[in-house]
């Protein structure tokens, strides 16, 4: 059978408790709403001495690049970039910037993907409007569709 003991250490630092270089998130990213098969861009800008190096999670698990054939790619400044998206990277992302200093997570930012099922049409069309200088104009749009 066997047994097999491991242990880790976990140190929680107040703010002003860092060590030098832990890393900051700088930027991280914000709610999006992209449309289905359109290309998603979730930000992220992290320093610290070393420079991190930033990884992704979406729902509290680890994003695997490689694991999409390419349709997910982080790219050199940090982002994780998602082409032709799709309703399964719905979810809530992080990033986190990892140094021997220390490790730092985003706030979450959460990713929505619409489908679109109605096109886009005006109901009202804007008129045209004839007015005196200094004079005001209401113009009225309105467009349907999801």
């Amino acid at each position: 059978h066997g047994e097999e003991t491991v242990t880790a250490k976990l140190v929680v630092l107040r703010d002003d408790q860092l060590p030098p270089g832990f890393p900051n998130i700088d930027m991280g990213p914000q709610l999006k709403v992209v449309e289905r098969t359109r290309t998603a861009t979730m930000l992220c800008a992290a320093s610290g001495n070393p420079d991190p190096e930033i990884t992704w999670f979406k729902d509290f698990l680890p994003v695997d690049p490689n694991a999409s054939n390419g349709r997910i790619k982080q790219l050199r400044s940090g982002a994780l970039q998602i082409e032709n998206s799709e309703e399964t990277d719905q979810g809530k992302y992080e990033c986190v910037a990892t140094n021997n200093a220390g490790v730092r997570y985003s706030s979450p930012a959460n990713l929505y993907v619409r489908v679109r099922r109605v096109p886009p049409r005006f109901s009202i069309m804007p008129a045209s409007h004839e007015i005196m200088p200094g004079g005001n104009v209401n113009i009225t749009c309105v467009a349907v569709g999801s």
